[in-house]
């Protein structure tokens, strides 16, 4: 707390504080709307109305959350919608905006407001607080449906207490929180209980920290057990008493996300935190040794020829045994073996998440101690770990698993990480509660939404709202998306504006293709280094998009774009090479050509938009099997949106209509709509003038179909230039100021 002059505190975040006691408990205590105050959208009935549709019929499509959220809510009264709204701007609010932006958060809320009957905006004084100040970590946004299933029903189990009952509540911090856990108690899972935390926070802000996390708070209370006098075994109480003692001795408030007590309980934390590992059982050298392993809690590796190495060894030890054990093996075996070893005598930690597969059935279990060699049963079953099994009894069926669960389970090491699909195969599995923020933040088997396409953007981009969404829709579905046209339909300027739309910048990456680009350009290659000594080595050196991969990988709530600016001037297939297959089958890992021993994949959260010049007749059109794997959206002057483009921009500009006619007479002299001219030559201001007009058609319009049209005997300048169209659009009644020649009084 920071203590103002008049002795009174302000909490951290105070301007979020202060909104969410306006939206959330002014509205349950008075029953009206924050964003409509004549609503009464915060009472029982509504409540139940918002629960029955959201809680009650849950819809299981792949789609993200406001699409469904849209269905759900499909001719809801405007009290409903609003009070939907509402809790959204609770749970977004407090977010800060590396997590989601302010202008997204804008976005979501207004596409919600968009449903109802009427208009409802947000109000100017509940703007500022989107600035948020919490980091609600990557799990918070990855399941924004169970936060928002927690609000809906904690909504609805407060308004429908007596008024006395219900305002008292809301003034007891600790009989609140008892509401909060018994509605996660109702829901069945832990996947909304960040927002119970940060709820608490914004109610109590005296009473309970501003921490998303129970593993940080549990990381807290382990770090300063010593500054505890007696513990309670309750986290929220003992951090309450823990910041109470800690501000006392410093002598003012403390922020455990600062230094110096951040570094406290961080320090000596494990870098990766909790992880999911998959070892196979079945079929390991023709036996099956998971009976064995269910009977006896634990799960085994072989290599038979290697001795004992003990548990947490390290690499450069593992390296050493294998290459003894091993002298004739190849070096890529050798490799093998030492990650896989090493993976699971070291990197494997108690607490982890261990997954093994038959054809049909799926155990999981949950990894309770260190490495032993225990050679009683045999060599092959030697190296293992103590498992505690929670599919024994009850395994689960391989067949009904998410696709993006089932292509982890398929890759062929004994030994490997599955973090990205274990918190989705704990819950199934009833670990719920054993898994960490880590497993939940890496978790990508819930689709990623991107934002809604907003009139803003369509008024920046003179382009109809339908058509925008429509091609976010294909990107969403597809993820791979070309547009194609003839020169000057504003392709890449388009495909730049949209993908900043959809991500932040940072996000946005553009490659250029063309014909001398590879696939060591594009993915990853041996590149010449200078070494210390002055001599030139050759290393393998990633490109563009490994590099974009990895970013996405380890950002997994945001979607990243790339953009590849004429994408048919290469040769695709010698580019994409092996990474065709991953443009259809995300998150499935190939081997790559220059780091077999590091199997990749592409994964969900990155987007890929193409451009292609359909006019460039000396490259060869895109190949079926790329065809395949892209939508494709034309941009053609002779159709939406390209169609009176450059007339909407004249017009949005206060300029002529001239340039826009000039260029439909010239298209529609053309005939052809892959050679046609698009509008962005003319989108200059400098077009209004007949100087600049002359200037652009002469250099920029008459090149270009002069390139065209070679060697078709057609005199270009004299068939399509400025004097024979207007002399056209001249005897069509034009007045010769209409169609940009110098009036008699210019000079």
């Amino acid at each position: 707390m920071e203590q103002l002059a008049s002795g009174a505190e302000v909490p951290v975040g105070a301007q979020v504080v202060e909104a969410v006691h306006h939206v959330f408990r002014d509205g349950l205590v008075g029953g009206n709307s924050a964003f409509a105050p004549d609503l009464e959208a915060w009472t029982e009935r509504t409540a139940t109305d918002l629960r029955t549709r959201f809680v009650d019929r849950p819809d299981e499509s792949p789609d993200t959350f406001l699409v469904k959220l849209r269905r759900q809510l499909d001719g809801a009264p405007d009290e409903t919608i609003v009070l939907a709204a509402e809790l959204l701007y609770v749970n977004m609010a407090p977010l800060r905006p590396e997590q989601i932006g302010v202008a997204k958060k804008r976005e979501i809320l207004a596409e919600v407001l968009s449903w109802a009957s009427r208009e409802v905006n947000i109000p100017a004084d509940l703007e500022p607080p989107l600035e948020g100040f919490i980091n609600g970590g990557q799990g918070f946004l990855n399941y924004r449906w169970a936060q928002f299933q927690i609000l809906v029903l904690l909504a609805e189990r407060l308004a429908g207490l007596p008024g006395p009952e219900r305002e008292a509540l809301l003034g007891a911090p600790w009989a609140f929180r008892d509401e909060c856990l018994a509605v996660q108690q109702f829901v069945g899972h832990k996947k909304g209980r960040a927002q119970i935390h940060v709820l608490q926070y914004l109610l109590f802000p005296e009473t309970f920290l501003p921490i998303a996390s129970a593993y940080h708070k549990q990381d807290i209370l382990k770090a300063f057990a010593e500054d505890l006098p007696e513990p309670a075994g309750d986290p929220d109480r003992d951090l309450l008493t823990l910041r109470t003692v800690l501000e006392a001795q410093a002598g003012e408030r403390i922020n455990f996300y600062a230094e110096p007590w951040v570094g406290r309980w961080r320090r000596g934390r494990v870098e990766h935190g909790q992880r999911g590992w998959l070892v196979r059982g079945y079929n390991v050298d023709g036996q099956n040794f998971i009976p064995a392993w269910l009977q006896g809690g634990y799960c085994s590796v072989s290599w038979r020829e290697m001795p004992e190495i003990p548990a947490d060894a390290g690499k450069t030890e593992i390296q050493s045994t294998v290459a003894a054990a091993m002298p004739d093996a190849s070096v890529q075996l050798r490799g093998q073996a030492v990650y896989q070893l090493h993976a699971f005598l070291t990197l494997m930690q108690p607490g982890d998440l261990v997954v093994t597969v038959s054809p049909e059935e799926v155990h999981v279990g949950r990894v309770e101690g260190a490495a032993v060699y225990d050679a009683s049963d045999g060599l092959d079953n030697a190296r293992r770990r103590p498992v505690r099994w929670a599919t024994a009894d009850r395994p689960l069926r391989r067949a009904v698993l998410p696709e993006a669960v089932q292509a982890q389970l398929t890759r062929p090491p004994t030994v490997y990480d599955i973090s990205s699909v274990a918190a989705e195969l704990a819950e199934r599995a009833g670990l719920e509660d054993v898994v960490d923020e880590p497993l939940l933040e890496a978790d990508v088997t819930k689709p990623l939404e991107l934002p809604p396409i907003t009139e803003e953007l369509a008024q920046q981009l003179l382009m109809p709202m339908a058509w925008l969404r429509e091609t976010t829709q294909q990107l969403q579905e597809q993820r791979q998306l070309i547009f194609h046209g003839p020169p000057g339909t504003g392709k890449t300027y388009l495909a730049r504006a949209l993908a900043k739309h959809l991500a932040s910048p940072d996000r946005v990456e553009l490659v250029q293709f063309h014909p001398s680009y590879t696939y060591e350009d594009f993915f990853e290659g041996f590149r010449p280094v200078k070494t210390d000594n002055g001599t030139v080595a050759f290393e393998v050196l990633p490109g563009p998009l490994k590099l974009l991969a990895e970013r996405a990988r380890k950002d997994p709530a945001n979607p990243h774009f790339l953009i590849i600016d004429e994408i048919n001037r290469a040769n695709l297939a010698k580019v994409f090479g092996e990474l065709y297959f991953l443009l259809e089958y995300r998150e499935e890992p190939v081997t790559t050509q220059y780091s077999p021993l590091e199997p990749f994949y592409l994964p969900g959260n990155l987007f890929v938009i193409g451009t292609m010049n359909t006019a460039d007749r000396s490259i060869a059109l895109i190949d079926a099997a790329m065809r395949r794997r892209f939508a494709f959206r034309r941009l053609s002057p002779e159709k939406p949106p390209i169609d009176g483009l450059l007339d909407r921009w004249l017009r949005a500009h206060n300029l002529p209509a001239t340039p826009a006619r000039l260029l439909d007479a010239l298209n529609a002299r053309l005939g052809d709509a892959d050679r046609a001219i698009g509008p962005s030559y003319l989108m200059k201001t400098s077009a209004a003038r007949p100087e600049g007009l002359d200037l652009i058609w002469l250099t920029q319009i008459l090149p270009l179909l002069e390139d065209q049209l070679y060697g078709t005997g057609v005199d270009v300048a004299e068939e399509y230039g400025l004097a024979s169209l207007r002399d056209a659009l001249g005897a069509g009644g034009a007045t010769a100021i209409d169609i940009g020649q110098p009036s008699p009084e210019e000079p």
